[in-house]
């Protein structure tokens, strides 16, 4: 207890100690930028930063004096005036009259310059009045607009109170330019002879240039160069292109070091003085270089470093190895591919195997009357008479006593065909072989359709593993484009708010959906990244974001945790249940789930199992439960349905089947699929009153070998109702059928899903005498949009 407090005191010692330095900061750059002026007599920038600072924080009243104080020392105190009555107004009407929460940075900016523009043209027109010196106030008019946006940029990072480490492109430029204004405020000050402006505008183009490379330093140059210009007298614009052509071989030559980013900005000055014949040296005297390299030298490492995130800009992860990576892919693609193209083989083999074993035909006919001929006939005294002088009429009674074997329970020797019962001595042994052998040959042809049966849900599976495979090497090897401008922008606002991150990466798939990857610290189970971590990011990317799957990955996995974000889904959905089993009956016959799947879907599902009580919750349970897996996999619903239909197919000798009846809903297009395989007709109610019937198309799962998959698309709107019965409401009624459901459903009026499956259960009880003659379900499933658009 006695460490956290002690750990808090230093804490909050820190926290006082950075306050105090950015209060004497802000008074020294608002001094600074009072004396700093342009055109020679104009001192406008001092008001703009001011502006800025009340947008952040309306406590410090005394930089608004201090500034004044530096606007004092330049224009005097008659000239400082206007600016002081400005400068008043501003306090004025943002501490009293507006809020500046309820305004933007355009508004305030505009405000403020507005004010400083009704107050120096009424100056003017109370002396002396000249169109110059109009044109001049709207001039300094717009310079503080201008201000007021840059300021406004630099001034919360000195502000913040965590520590800044990573800044946005804007921001470094909007610190640059608010420093070379600072610098301006210098002027004239000169030490040992030398211009103390231009030796610290040439350390600050050689920081930056160090810390940001050529790009930076030229840009920092450009505008360090275009700001002396203009704030001193008599300097020309070839100013610009020394500092900036300085400030490029600064940032070129500083993989050497200081000494070679100091050396680098010495060369620039030294090859355009040369090329200027020397004229320009007296504005960038060599020593003033030699001045500004030597400070740069003794400026501690570990200050570089702290000031390296004014210089850098935000940088997305860079993929140095990004051919390696296209390398890698098109590898596991082609081993893939090579799968599934075996796995294709082998579905063509096992089908033509089926196709060549037939079930009981002409050769296993003549093989069973030869195995009785050979059986009974054998040591008959008629057998020469019956197979060799009359062998087509034997063979052909022998087929038609096949015939009444398969038709008839039982059979004597009254019920003989006609060409047997004329000629044969021993019709009884003939009936028992025959019997007897028939018998075998059906347990074998049982056996054999088994064995076709299993071939082709071989042949099934392994299809469907070739198309599986098929499918996540084209998912591998999709165009994927990485978005590092969007990476900086998200690094920027998660660094704002405090939040750290070890990795951060945008892609944007072939379908140009976006995804926004993150690995960090683990959170243990206390939701950050819902919580913290995806507000941020989605105003970043501009639109909500949601958690791809609603778990984070390897949440242990070497210390760090990572997720994945996704566009939130524009729909949402809900389903409610109400059920009744049959009078007797324990358990339902009926079965069903509904569940977020993957791709933002949502997966409702009924079957009903042949019968009720235990035999039919063990048919529908076990297919809801092989269609929740498959589905939860990623198989599509074809497949899925036709692997567990053949599934049930092999089944004992038994009839075993059940109804299926599937919706997936698209929770971002707002689309409905539907299958329907031997079930009740499905309902979607519109949120206008409209009813639509999806009708099933085929017979239950586990009748057929091969079903089709007759498959129903529909869009679906604010408000819909999407109702899926099992056939014990259908039923009830018979005089109307299956309309009655319609008919109830267009005078429902509720918007409540539970309260509208009660009433459809309770309706339908209704014409059971509240005794239900089967298992009844309802399921009723609300879409609607979500305020995420």
């Amino acid at each position: 207890m006695a460490e956290r407090s002690t750990t808090y005191l230093q804490e909050r010692k820190m926290l006082a100690i950075f306050n105090q330095k950015s209060i004497l900061l802000l008074h020294m750059v608002a001094f600074l930028l009072g004396r700093a002026g342009i055109l020679g007599t104009l001192t406008p920038f001092g008001i703009g930063f001011y502006t800025a600072l009340c947008l952040k924080n309306k406590k410090y009243i005394t930089v608004a004096v201090v500034t004044l104080m530096g606007i004092m020392t330049v224009q005097g105190v008659n000239g400082s005036i206007p600016y002081g009555i400005t400068l008043g107004a501003i306090v004025l009407a943002f501490n009293y009259f507006l809020s500046t929460r309820k305004y933007r940075v355009i508004s305030v900016a505009f405000i403020s310059g507005s004010i400083y523009l009704v107050v120096a043209t009424t100056f003017i027109l109370i002396n002396n009045f000249y169109l110059y010196d109009l044109m001049m106030a709207v001039f300094e008019a717009l310079v503080i607009f201008v201000v007021v946006y840059i300021s406004s940029f630099a001034i919360p990072i000195a502000l913040q109170k965590n520590h800044r480490k990573i800044l946005a492109t804007e921001e470094i430029i909007c610190v640059a330019i608010l420093m070379a204004l600072t610098l301006s405020g210098v002027n004239d000050v000169e030490v040992l002879g030398v211009s103390l402006k231009n030796i610290l505008g040439i350390l600050i183009t050689i920081i930056f240039a160090y810390n940001g490379g050529a790009s930076v330093g030229a840009s920092v140059g450009v505008t360090l160069g275009l700001i002396t210009s203009m704030s001193t007298n008599g300097m020309p614009p070839i100013i610009i292109g020394i500092f900036a052509f300085s400030g490029l071989l600064a940032g070129i030559f500083k993989d050497l070091g200081k000494f070679g980013s100091a050396f680098g900005f010495l060369l620039g000055n030294t090859i355009l003085t040369f090329y200027i014949n020397g004229y320009y040296e007296v504005f960038i005297q060599l020593k003033e270089v030699l001045g500004a390299f030597v400070l740069f030298l003794i400026i501690p490492g570990s200050w570089i470093l702290q000031l390296q995130k004014y210089s850098s800009p935000a940088l997305g992860i860079i993929h140095s190895s990004r051919s390696y990576g296209d390398e890698m892919k098109k590898r596991i693609y082609e081993k893939l591919s090579d799968f599934s193209q075996t796995f294709s083989d082998l579905s063509v083999t096992f089908e033509n195997m089926a196709e060549r074993v037939e079930a009981f035909g002409q050769d296993d006919l003549s093989k069973l009357i030869e195995k009785m001929a050979e059986g009974v006939c054998r040591d008959c005294g008629m057998r020469r008479n019956c197979w060799e002088s009359n062998f087509y009429n034997t063979y052909q009674g022998m087929s038609d006593l096949l015939v009444l074997i398969d038709t008839r329970e039982q059979l004597d020797s009254k019920s003989l065909p006609d060409q047997i019962k004329k000629r044969c001595v021993r019709p009884k042994a003939v009936i028992e072989k025959m019997i007897t052998l028939y018998d075998l040959s059906r347990v074998n042809m049982i056996w054999r359709k088994r064995l076709l049966e299993g071939k082709e849900l071989v042949g099934e599976q392994l299809k469907g593993m070739a198309n599986g495979i098929q499918s996540l090497a084209e998912e591998l090897n999709s165009e994927i484009v990485f978005d590092t401008e969007l990476e900086d922008s998200i690094y920027v606002e998660l660094d704002k708010a405090g939040l750290s991150v070890n990795r951060l990466l945008v892609s944007t798939n072939e379908k140009g959906k976006l995804e926004v990857t993150i690995e960090r610290r683990p959170c243990y189970g206390r939701e950050d990244c819902v919580e913290n971590y995806i507000p941020v990011i989605s105003r970043a990317v501009g639109y909500q974001l949601s958690k791809k799957n609603h778990k984070c990955n390897n949440p242990h996995s070497h210390g760090s945790c990572s997720f994945t974000l996704v566009e939130a889904n524009k729909y949402a959905a809900l389903t409610k249940v109400a059920r009744a089993t049959n009078e007797g009956n324990l358990l339902s016959g009926d079965s069903y789930t509904f569940m977020e799947i993957k791709n933002n879907e949502f997966l409702v599902a009924l079957s009903d199992g042949m019968g009720t009580g235990e035999k039919a919750h063990l048919q529908s349970s076990a297919t809801i439960a092989m269609l929740e897996k498959m589905m939860e996999a990623g198989f599509r619903q074809e497949m899925t349905i036709k692997t567990i239909n053949s599934m049930l197919m092999l089944k004992s000798s038994e009839e075993i089947f059940s109804t299926i009846d599937m919706t997936t809903i698209d929770l971002h297009e707002g689309r409905a699929e539907f299958a329907k395989i031997g079930s009740a007709p499905g309902y979607i109610k519109r949120s206008d009153g409209k009813v639509e019937v999806i009708n099933p198309a085929s017979l239950p799962i586990g009748i057929l070998s091969d079903i089709d998959v007759e498959q129903n698309y529909k869009n679906l709107q604010d408000g819909d109702f999407i109702i899926m019965i099992s056939d014990g409401i259908i039923e009830v009624n018979k005089e109307e059928g299956e309309d009655w459901v319609v008919k109830y459903l267009k005078e429902s009026v509720t918007r409540n899903p539970q309260e509208l499956a009660d009433k459809i259960l309770h309706q339908a009880l209704q014409y059971t005498g509240n005794k239900p003659e089967d298992d009844m379900t309802v399921l009723v499933t609300k879409v609607w949009k979500t305020r995420v658009q």
